[in-house]
């Protein structure tokens, strides 16, 4: 049996990385809009299975990023600033919502530690490490949240889309990186009020901070990523 999980999880783990990898790949712009993706191409390029390729863009076409033709292999869809806030706005929605229903459910102990570190982040000197540090403790403050919340299907939903926005926000970061200009980069602010609000017991308030964080997400991210585009 142990065999048989730790094979499967080997499984899962290509698929997760195949998926970041396309994204990842496209929103740095080495793939394109409307670019054709064959099962047979990307196995090939990623060394791997047929297999974990076709649950890969299964995944990538469940959240919108390719479209996919039956004995034809898949396209990659336009995806710009429009498409970008709708996915940004369902976030939102979502886990302004968990963030109400994590309220009361994680420790004063692990909010009073998230609270000194996102203090320390917010006005460290903003160096590659301390990007780095952003995103992984972006990442922590989230999941905790999610694993708060109680609610399986409210995971699920937000768990969709998690690849998607660590990667922009990855994409984001490493374009900041490039040019050591981090002035426009509020997270660790933003998350420290969401520590706050939770902290005070008020899940009014958590949503609300959760909210008005990921409410600026989409404005960084345009700006970041698709300057070259016309706003709607």
């Amino acid at each position: 049996m142990a065999a048989v999980v730790s094979k499967e999880l080997m499984h899962g783990s290509r698929r997760q990385t195949l998926v970041q990898e396309v994204l990842l790949k496209f929103f740095q712009g080495e793939y394109q809009p409307n670019q054709r993706m064959t099962v047979q191409a990307l196995a090939k390029e990623w060394n791997v299975s047929a297999t974990p390729v076709r649950e890969a863009l299964v995944e990538l076409e469940g959240i919108g990023i390719v479209e996919i033709f039956p004995n034809r292999g898949a396209v990659l869809r336009n995806f710009g600033a429009k498409e970008l806030r709708e996915i940004c706005q369902v976030r939102r929605l979502l886990e302004s919502e968990a963030a109400r229903c994590a309220c009361g459910h994680i420790t004063p102990h692990e909010l009073s530690q998230l609270e000194k570190i996102f203090t320390e982040l917010s006005t460290a000197k903003r160096t590659v490490e301390w990007s780095e540090k952003t995103q992984e403790w972006d990442d922590y403050l989230h999941e905790l949240i999610y694993r708060a919340c109680g609610s399986e299907r409210l995971v699920l939903e937000i768990s969709r889309y998690k690849a998607l926005h660590r990667t922009l926000r990855q994409v984001r970061h490493n374009k900041r990186q490039n040019v050591k200009d981090y002035d426009r980069m509020e997270e660790n602010a933003e998350h420290l009020r969401i520590v706050q609000a939770l902290a005070s017991g008020d899940p009014e308030a958590a949503a609300q901070a959760m909210n008005d964080h990921l409410a600026q997400t989409p404005i960084g991210l345009v700006r970041d990523l698709f300057e070259h585009e016309t706003t709607d």
